[in-house]
């Protein structure tokens, strides 16, 4: 598991937080040892804390075996009213069972079209960068 633990942590500003919880959906990303990216949409996530996100859902077998492989992972969400996309990167960790898959699991089943759904599984990241970007000339901030 080396690599989980001792990887510096970004603590997650409010805004970034609310537009995370409040967007429909976010692409959550990884690459296998190989290097070849897989990119899937997201529609049930949740702030764990200030330091770290879950991704709850049916993700590819592919997520799953890129994340054995490179733990490093990169969430992209957009704010159209504010016209301001941003990518937190981060270490994710997959979870089939234990708190952190329950968690997800009660998340889901407090939405009104899921109440009785479980999730394949919850993907826990720990934020290790932020990224704003938005439209402009040169505007690229982390």
């Amino acid at each position: 598991m080396s690599g989980w633990y001792d990887m510096p942590q970004m603590i997650i500003p409010d805004e970034l937080k609310k537009i995370f919880e409040k967007v429909d959906s976010v692409v959550f990303e990884t690459a296998g040892k190989e290097g070849n990216q897989n990119a899937v949409q997201v529609f049930w996530k949740k702030v764990l804390n200030d330091k770290t996100v879950l991704l709850i859902g049916d993700f590819t077998k592919l997520n799953e075996k890129d994340l054995i492989e490179d733990k490093h992972v990169r969430i992209s969400y957009w704010d159209p009213e504010e016209e301001k996309g941003y990518q937190i990167k981060g270490i994710g960790r997959y979870h089939t069972d234990g708190s952190i898959y329950e968690v997800g699991r009660k998340f889901m089943h407090s939405k009104p079209k899921e109440p009785d759904s479980a999730p394949e599984g919850v993907i826990k990241v720990k934020v290790t960068g932020i990224s704003i970007m938005r439209p402009g000339p040169c505007y690229y901030r982390r």
